[in-house]
């Protein structure tokens, strides 16, 4: 018997599985059930954009009982069309997960479906939301105070993975480096245009993006005769970070940039 029940388990643990396309939704998911199997089908460090799925990677998937994605984000990977069960809790934003407020509009919906899946834990789960929403204004309060001087100074970003958070929190996006085609950087009338910008703006912040080439960014700092305030954000984190904890981890490097 002990050891059919090994035998078992493995298959247990995958048929139960939650799947998402990208790490924050694990990370939304964590923290309204800690414990629940989430598997991500980007794996750390992988780039979104030209992300192609293994073999092994569709079977799993397609063991899972719960596919959750953005597909606004997500849209050009190669899913297969015909899972039972997904979520699809951003078709109309791209990069939902960085703004508290979109998070605590679409938390609800994510814990009435995990309640489905799962309705022994309803009041877990129901638990765990409320005090998930509280989380999302306690850390929108934090990221209002970190970005308050780029409030007035404005910011220039190599790619648009924040543009909803800092349109959230009212900060002038003087330009975005990135087209609108993944790894399209604007070109050298661009790069000028952002140099003036940053003679006109001297306090501006340049966001750069973990995920992405730097390089433009990287070329303004170097030219600019202003004190660049520098920072690197990185929107998608790991599989294993809840969204909490990935949104401090940014205000952390926000707080550790000098000008």
């Amino acid at each position: 018997m002990a050891a059919l029940s090994i035998l078992i388990a493995p298959s247990l643990v995958l048929a139960a599985e939650i799947a998402v396309t990208l790490p924050p939704l694990a990370g939304l998911v964590k923290m309204l059930d800690a414990e629940s199997e989430v598997m991500c089908l980007l794996p750390a460090g992988a780039d979104p954009h030209r992300f192609q799925m293994q073999p092994r990677t569709i079977e799993r998937l397609k063991r899972s009982k719960l596919l959750i994605r953005t597909s606004f984000d997500d849209g050009g990977w190669p899913l297969p069309a015909d899972h039972e069960n997904v979520l699809d809790i951003w078709p109309d934003k791209d990069h939902g997960w960085v703004s508290p407020k979109e998070v605590r509009l679409i938390l609800p919906r994510i814990a009435k479906t995990l309640i489905k899946l799962e309705p022994e834990q309803r009041q877990k789960i129901n638990s765990n939301l409320g005090k998930a929403i509280a989380l999302t204004h306690d850390i929108e309060k934090q990221w209002q105070q970190a970005l308050a001087p780029a409030k007035a100074a404005g910011i220039i970003m190599q790619h648009p993975s924040w543009r909803r958070l800092m349109n959230d929190m009212q900060i002038p996006i003087l330009n975005v480096l990135e087209s609108g085609h993944h790894g399209h950087e604007h070109g050298p009338h661009a790069l000028d245009d952002s140099l003036h910008q940053i003679d006109e703006h001297p306090n501006a912040w340049l966001i750069s993006d973990a995920g992405h080439n730097n390089r433009a960014l990287a070329w303004l700092q170097q030219h600019s005769e202003q004190a660049v305030h520098h920072v690197t954000l990185d929107a998608l984190s790991d599989c294993g970070t809840s969204w909490d904890q990935m949104m401090l981890q940014n205000l952390q490097q926000i707080s550790g940039a000098k000008h």
